[in-house]
């Protein structure tokens, strides 16, 4: 093994569990081991399915505004220069817009930072068309 994992839990639960698992003739670090995998699978999203939510999130935006006719051509050149230029920048001013129009922030806004590509596709479904299966 690589590494170790440390974590903290009652002295009853660990106790549970080892006890529960030794009935069941299993390893508790191959559980643990096993639950951590799955749940990494389960999870984790690939680079395609990012940029997908990403282009949700613009539409969603987009919408928030009233429609794409509604969307500033200011704002949009903004995002569109900081997509160029500074990733992060162009999350701040993504947030920033959620805060002053006292929308909840969707977590996927911040893999904006990823890099070009993935402020791109939120860029695009803020001034792109609905989105195919979703909503």
């Amino acid at each position: 093994m690589d590494a170790n994992l440390h974590i903290r839990l009652p002295k009853e639960l660990k106790e549970q569990f080892q006890q529960v698992a030794k009935d069941n003739n299993k390893d508790s670090s191959s559980l643990v081991r096993d639950w951590i995998s799955s749940y990494v699978a389960e999870h984790q999203k690939s680079d395609e399915d990012l940029a997908a939510d990403l282009y949700l999130a613009g539409y969603q935006l987009q919408q928030a505004f009233g429609g794409r006719e509604k969307v500033s051509k200011e704002f949009a050149q903004r995002l569109q220069e900081h997509s160029l230029t500074n990733q992060k920048e162009f999350t701040d001013l993504i947030i920033s817009t959620y805060l002053d129009l006292n929308l909840t922030i969707p977590s996927i806004v911040s893999k904006t930072t990823k890099g070009f590509a993935f402020s791109q596709m939120f860029l695009l479904g803020l001034l792109g068309d609905r989105p195919k299966g979703k909503i």
